[in-house]
């Protein structure tokens, strides 16, 4: 395994990201996107990332605007700034084949709205939060709604569209996202060509749990192999 530091720019900001590489040096097809909140990182998953190397996977991991050593200012960016630097992070990624898309929070629910456009073969949705339409050009100054369930979210809708393989890794004890946001992801997921669900006991906060817990990371570490080695024939 080893790593790349890379910039790409999108619009007027610069976006921070690593590359990280597994022994075959080939080119990655997994890419992390980060939730809201201004201690949000890159490397904040790099407890699963680097696993996924040493099993022959590379990925990228990256920093929005307004977040860690990505330029910008965070209360100025909104959902619709950052699905346009969700596709350009995974365009920076291989081409030989459709992505999978590990998303956290907020980056779940940009995961999902970038179905449509992106084909991913895989979502890895950890705490997935749900937001709904019409609030693309809202800031995160305290204009954002809370996540609940919208029936209207453009994350349901990118759902509905998804055909691959599905891992939802959800917290018992989440302060953040409501139950029934879990459950509107299950129920818009009708096409995957599987769907998992694990649920883990800790809070919203999962990535400072669970580097800790051995057993529940090698179960979550199995899942998420298991999505980004699947065989991707049919996309």
């Amino acid at each position: 395994m080893f790593t790349e530091e890379l910039a790409f720019s999108v619009n007027e900001h610069r976006l921070a990201g690593t590359k990280i590489f597994a022994a075959d040096r080939r080119e990655p097809s997994v890419v992390h996107l980060h939730g809201l909140g201004p201690t949000a990182t890159r490397h904040g998953v790099r407890y699963l990332l680097d696993e996924l190397a040493e099993h022959g996977y590379g990925s990228l991991t990256f920093e929005y605007s307004g977040n860690g050593d990505s330029t910008g200012v965070l209360k100025e960016s909104t959902l619709g700034r950052r699905r346009e630097e969700s596709l350009a992070a995974v365009a920076q990624l291989g081409r030989d084949e459709a992505p999978v898309l590990i998303g956290t929070s907020m980056g779940a629910h940009l995961a999902a709205t970038t179905v449509p456009v992106l084909r991913p073969r895989g979502l890895v949705l950890f705490v997935p939060a749900a937001y709904p339409g019409g609030s693309d050009a809202l800031r995160f100054d305290g204009s954002l709604v809370t996540s609940r369930y919208y029936a209207d979210s453009p994350a349901f809708a990118g759902i509905r569209e998804f055909d691959g393989n599905l891992l939802i890794i959800a917290a018992k004890n989440d302060q953040v996202v409501p139950r029934e946001v879990i459950d509107g992801y299950l129920a818009n997921a009708q096409d995957t060509r599987s769907t998992e669900v694990i649920w883990l006991d800790c809070d919203h906060f999962i990535h400072r749990w669970l580097p800790e817990q051995e057993i529940a990371k090698a179960d979550a570490q199995k899942a998420i192999l298991q999505v980004v080695s699947a065989d991707h024939a049919s996309h």
